[in-house]
């Protein structure tokens, strides 16, 4: 910024300092030094001599300047004039906009920059509380009425919702007065946002420098006051160029997130009015990579996701590193694919991203055993920042809709990042958030009773999101905590079973049915040991986002060749997800969630533990200890405590690398 303050300094109005002095707006707090001050003693006649020589300097240099400035002008772009709302059909908007519409005039004034009506509002806001650090403000703002039209129903809808405090600020070249610009927009009383009004004087006639400074200054106006946790913006091609270039340069140096909606956001992101100013805040910090295991055989079912993956609309998202981990042999076919697949797919009217695409093919020959088809997957990830990096693992045989992507970012920032998430400290506890809803238990055989929802407005029907100790593995975001930990634990359970001849009986025991991978199992025990559980969606948002194909062969490559499992695969190809999945189908993602998508608490969720039976979370993390204690010492080799009937894990703390469960590596470590 030291370069900009130079540049943009005499539109400060003297202020030497950007982050000290609001003399443009007169709020409370920044009042000049009371003039009553006596000094100990009277200053000398010859001090009062010099301090009369410095005035009269300091006065000619600012006449100086004043004069200099007074006479530049600065080149400037001419912006495209606001007007209605692309497909609009009513004449209100036209007609209102036309009377306000400012008369061409040479954009050449550089003055000092007033705001002549946003201390008003801002004061107002400062009074209410707002200043405060803590809380839930969430800003709307534009330069252009086009823009406004976009987004002032967006902010109405949040703030109906009643999770954040909700403000729009306007500073537009436009003059129209704010009362009109809500009316041409349908906006009423029952819209309970704050408008500030931060159009800068003599708009009509700025530079489109000048205005790209009041865009930065009124930021900084509304970070030094207001504390927005989160800004949302229009960054299609309707906003004004000044606006968005004075934002995105000021918000680097204050806390707030800010937020840039791509073109015709609704309604396919009318779900960003269900999130809290605390999950808002969290939109840019969060991101997930993705994580593929092809299969030795049946590529056909890789291509499908592939295809998939590159039509699904990302406008929410970071675009995700993908990583494919292939077997050793290769078909023709998968690498014909492979050749052509490009990640991230490139859109017109996109920014262009570099290839985020890593292949990675295995040299081994021989087919993988369960613990190391386990381990080289675990190594295909590692989260550079474990709270706000995750991995979103699919299987070859999924395939996602257009949406899916939506509902990943929704789901991530409603079940982490929420006020209501942090208060219950949900993140300790959450494995991962499914997006595929099960019909039975990982054995394949046992029927899954579903819980009733949570609907009010149905609450017969068993739908809804819901809780289980289970986990998944078709398509699942692990959390990163929780993978650092999944990590150490298969680390650890390889090397204190590598020099033991015979298994454990509670390793011994297999509960995954081998129609899944290998790791499944040790994310299961992980489970049990933590009492960590598993976020599933209701089957109608599932079948609206995931498809589940069963018609091709998806046999994880550590499980070829078993004649068991070859037998029960056998007995049907057809494919399950054809009758329920529509994978170009463009439906409104909100529409599929109970109670509209409003929020609701995940301790008034629908918990099952892992024999499927009603739960709570006490009672899981009560048998989860108590299994922890046999796990200790049956495969920990951990003894009990001699003065105690309880053994020593009891005064432990759950370690990030899961080596708590463990005394056998001690020594190796």
């Amino acid at each position: 910024m030291a370069h900009q303050r130079g540049r943009f300094s005499h539109f400060w109005s003297g202020d030497e300092e950007l982050a000290k002095k609001d003399d443009d707006l007169g709020l409370p707090g920044h009042h000049r030094p009371a003039s009553q001050w006596q000094g100990a003693r009277a200053p000398r006649r010859s001090v009062l001599s010099r301090l009369l020589v410095y005035a009269v300097f300091c006065g000619l240099v600012v006449f100086f300047l004043v004069r200099v400035i007074a006479s530049s002008s600065f080149s400037s772009t001419e912006p495209t004039e606001p007007s209605s709302p692309e497909g609009s059909s009513s004449t209100g908007f036209n007609s209102l906009l036309n009377q306000h519409r400012s008369q061409p005039q040479d954009r050449t004034y550089n003055g000092p920059v007033r705001f002549p009506q946003l201390a008003k509002t801002l004061t107002i806001s400062v009074s209410a509380g707002g200043r405060s650090e803590d809380n839930r403000n969430v800003f709307f703002a534009t330069g252009s009425l086009k823009s406004a039209s976009t987004l002032l129903p967006m902010a109405c809808e949040m703030a109906a919702e009643g999770h954040s405090d909700v403000h729009f600020l306007l500073m537009s070249r436009n003059e129209i007065s704010t009362e009109d610009l809500l009316l041409a927009n349908g906006i009423d009383e029952s819209c309970k946002i704050t408008l500030h009004d931060a159009r800068p004087d003599r708009v009509a006639i700025s530079s489109e420098t000048r205005m790209e400074v009041a865009a930065i200054m009124s930021l900084r106006h509304i970070s030094t006051f207001m504390h927005p946790q989160a800004i949302i913006v229009d960054s299609s091609g309707l906003e004004e160029g000044y606006f968005l270039r004075g934002f995105r340069d000021q918000v680097r140096g204050t806390a707030a997130t800010l937020i840039e909606l791509p073109q015709n956001p609704t309604p396919r992101l009318s779900w960003i009015t269900k999130l809290d100013a605390s999950a808002l805040a969290a939109w840019n910090r969060v991101n997930f990579d993705i994580l593929i295991q092809a299969p030795l055989i049946g590529s056909g079912n890789l291509k499908r996701l592939l295809s998939s993956l590159r039509r699904a609309d990302m406008s929410a998202v970071t675009p995700p590193h993908l990583t494919i981990e292939l077997p050793y042999v290769i078909e023709r076919e998968l690498e014909r694919t492979l050749a052509e697949f490009k990640w991230p797919a490139q859109r017109s009217r996109q920014l262009h991203y570099p290839s985020l695409l890593s292949i990675r093919h295995r040299i081994p020959r021989k087919q993988m055993t369960e613990d190391e088809s386990s381990a080289r997957f675990l190594e295909s990830f590692w989260p550079s920042e474990p709270s706000t990096t995750h991995v979103l693992t699919l299987a070859p045989h999924t395939e996602v809709s257009p949406q899916f992507f939506h509902y990943v970012k929704y789901t991530l920032l409603q079940t982490l990042y929420s006020n209501e998430s942090l208060l219950g400290d949900w993140g300790e506890s959450i494995m991962g958030i499914s997006f595929q809803s099960p019909t039975t238990h990982l054995d394949d055989v046992t029927p899954l009773t579903m819980p009733k929802g949570s609907d009010s407005k149905a609450p017969e029907k068993s739908s809804g999101s819901f809780l289980w100790q289970s986990p998944s593995s078709d398509a699942v975001l692990f959390l990163g905590d929780r993978w650092v930990e999944l990590h150490g634990y298969v680390s650890q359970i390889l090397g204190s079973q590598s020099s033991k001849k015979d298994t454990p009986a509670m390793l011994a025991k297999r509960n995954v049915s081998k129609k899944h991978p290998a790791w499944l199992e040790h994310v299961l025990q992980l489970c049990r040991l933590r009492g960590y559980v598993t976020l599933y969606p209701s089957p109608e948002t599932a079948n609206a986002i995931l498809g589940s194909h069963s018609d091709l062969g998806n046999t994880p490559e550590e499980y070829l060749g078993d004649e068991e499992l070859a037998k029960d695969l056998e007995k049907g190809k057809e494919d399950r997800a054809t009758s329920n999945f529509d994978p170009t189908f463009q439906v409104d993602m909100l529409a599929t969630l109970p109670e509209d998508g409003s929020f609701v608490n995940l301790g008034d969720l629908p918990l099952l533990s892992l024999e499927g039976m009603s739960s709570s979370l006490d009672e899981i993390k009560d048998a989860a200890q108590k299994y922890a204690k046999q796990f200790r010492r049956e495969v920990g080799q951990c003894k009990e405590a001699e003065d105690s009937q309880e053994d020593d894990y009891t005064l432990l703390e759950a370690d990030r690398l899961a080596r708590d469960l463990f005394c056998t590596n001690k020594e190796k470590a």
